[in-house]
């Protein structure tokens, strides 16, 4: 607003914008309506108190003439002024604001327009980075995925040829055994079956005149197909690597070593010797004072493998001639009475007359069975002993487990224990290894099994970890490998240099008891809670073959508490119902 302009809107007594305009009716000139009231008020006299108040006279504050309050009217035409300027002043002020905001955004794009092409850039750079990575990955991925198809098409080819290379060995085998393939023939399918088939029952895997019998060695042999399978392949593979003892074929193709195909050949006769374990006696033992049967813990044979023992909670050792219990008899050749429940058997492998039995109260007591009294007790022990077992080297020499978390080694020259191995975890299994008096193995409930030289107790030579509950039982199969059973339903077959595992054998279930552990040659023979003995090769997973010791359902039902082999064609299993079984295959 210019000052020409502000003059005629400022009212003449304050000086400021009029508001709410009046004008003098007489005079015409114009004052806010509150500044002509107050002069109205101001000039008022003693007398003019007593007139009424829109009679009361005051002097124009411009010329001086009077004008009363009736006299002092609206002026719209300045009001009507005022508003219109009003509003224009606040159109320019929005306006003026708006030319600022517009201003200060133009300013402020300008400062971030740099800030916002940099963030730009940055992104387009993470998104081209982070594109590339992930093409660099699937790149990756996808080499290394057809490596290993390569390999695996390597391998194939491999294995291919050396089949083809076995077909033709076998064939010219089967020439020379007489059978009716040549190995100048073409391969066809017709003609390799025809040459399995003649295989199969140059093995011993197939009868004429018996199909049935043909088709369930058969359903042996390709359940465990895929472990033959493995099984071949390495040792093939080792062949192939290791061509000093091979001959090499035109093709490059090492041919299969009679080593190896005499294994192989032992391997599927495997199915064929314990396709079906028959029973050669059975025994009722172990009854008590009720005349009720009670389980069976142990057995074990004499260095001669003409007697075995047996003993249980029933707290006396039974004694038998293996040759007249295969005859028939039921007699026990001796009984002899203990103090305490019994969990453990274990002959002297140099005297036959020596056992050695754990029991309930933490004794190991070493008997004479002849003269039937006891040579030795050890009683170190604080809790129940579980295991025990005589050395294989040393004729003196014993080794026991108990609760109490230690593993003592015995003398029979002296009352006290020679070493000890404080565990820190209950003791459930201990055997010596079948060469060497210095080296034990020891499974314990904290799922391990731990392999000691006695002549250096500070640490085991080798922890074996894999086991997901107790380990209940380790046997050696030799003095390299070692067999270990678990409540976890398994069996673990380990290499004792190495600490690895070879295998893993499943089949069984075990997941409460002791159900019993026994190897001989490659063969480990093992219970099951379902009251089946279990055979199984230490290189095969799946089991061989398994009896059941139930006849029907009217028997009580139980579990396989104990077994051992004589050797690898007679086998010893007893329950807990104090049944006792002689197996042969």
């Amino acid at each position: 607003m210019d000052d020409a302009l502000r003059a005629h809107v400022v009212c003449p007594i304050c000086l400021e914008t009029f508001a709410d305009a009046h004008c003098v009716a007489t005079c015409g000139h114009t004052f806010c309506h509150g500044c002509a009231s107050a002069a109205l008020d101001a000039s008022a006299t003693a007398e003019d108190d007593a007139m009424d108040v829109g009679e009361r006279r005051a002097k124009c504050p411009t010329c001086s003439s009077s004008f009363t309050r009736a006299q002092l009217v609206p002026n719209a035409a300045v009001n009507a002024m005022l508003a219109e300027m009003k509003r224009a002043r606040e159109t320019e002020t929005r306006a003026a604001a708006d030319e600022d905001a517009a201003a200060h955004g133009e300013d402020a794009l300008r400062r971030l327009t740099p800030l916002v092409k940099s963030l730009s850039a940055k992104h387009r750079d993470l998104v081209i980075e982070s594109r590339a990575v992930s093409q660099e990955v699937l790149c990756e991925f996808l080499l290394e995925s057809r490596s290993r198809k390569q390999a695996s098409a390597d391998a194939l080819d491999r294995e291919l040829r050396y089949l083809d290379a076995d077909i033709t060995a076998v064939r010219r085998e089967l020439e020379v055994l007489g059978g009716e393939a040549r190995a100048d023939e073409p391969v066809s399918e017709r003609n390799d079956k025809e040459v399995i088939a003649q295989a199969m029952d140059t093995l011993g895997l197939a009868r004429n005149g018996d199909p049935s019998m043909d088709a369930t060695k058969r359903r042996r042999v390709l359940t465990q197909f895929n472990e033959l399978q493995r099984w071949y392949s390495k040792r093939r593979y080792t062949e192939q690597v290791d061509a000093n003892n091979a001959s090499v074929n035109g093709d490059g193709v090492i041919a299969p070593g009679r080593t190896t195909m005499e294994e192989f050949s032992s391997l599927i006769n495997t199915f064929k010797r314990y396709s079906k374990l028959s029973i050669a006696a059975e025994l009722n033992t172990d009854a008590d004072a009720t005349g009720s049967n009670v389980p069976i813990s142990s057995i074990e044979f004499d260095c001669t493998h003409e007697h075995f023992a047996t003993a249980g909670v029933s707290k006396r050792i039974q004694l038998y001639n293996l040759e007249s219990v295969l005859r028939g008899s039921h007699d026990t050749g001796t009984e002899i009475a203990t103090r305490s429940k019994l969990t453990c058997l274990s002959y002297n492998k140099f005297t036959q007359q020596h056992i050695a039995a754990s029991d309930y109260e933490g004794i190991v007591s070493v008997w004479d069975v002849e003269k039937q009294r006891t040579i030795i007790d050890f009683e170190e022990h604080e809790k129940r002993i579980w295991t025990v077992d005589y050395s294989r080297v040393d004729s003196k020499l014993l080794v026991s487990g108990s609760d109490d978390y230690l593993v003592k080694i015995w003398s029979t020259d002296q009352a006290n224990s020679v070493h000890e191995i404080d565990m820190k975890a209950n003791v459930c299994c201990v055997q010596y290894s079948p060469e060497s008096s210095h080296c034990v193995a020891v499974g314990c409930v904290d799922h391990q099994v731990y392999l000691f030289d006695l002549r250096r107790l500070a640490e085991p030579v080798q922890t074996l970890c894999g086991h997901r509950k107790a380990v209940s039982y380790v046997k050696y199969l030799n003095a390299n490998e070692i067999a270990s059973a678990s409540t976890d339903n398994s069996l673990k077959v380990w290499d004792v240099k190495t600490g690895e595992l070879t295998c893993e054998l499943k089949g069984h279930h075990n997941e409460r008891n002791f159900v019993g552990l026994s190897t001989v040659g490659d063969y480990i023979a093992c219970g099951s809670e379902t009251n089946e003995v279990y055979v199984y090769r230490k290189d095969l997973a799946s089991p061989i073959t398994s009896v059941r010791f139930a006849r029907d359902l009217t028997e009580p039902h139980g579990f396989i508490s104990a077994c051992t082999w004589r050797d690898d064609d007679l086998l010893i299993a007893a329950n807990s119902n104090g049944v006792v079984k002689i197996l042969r295959s």
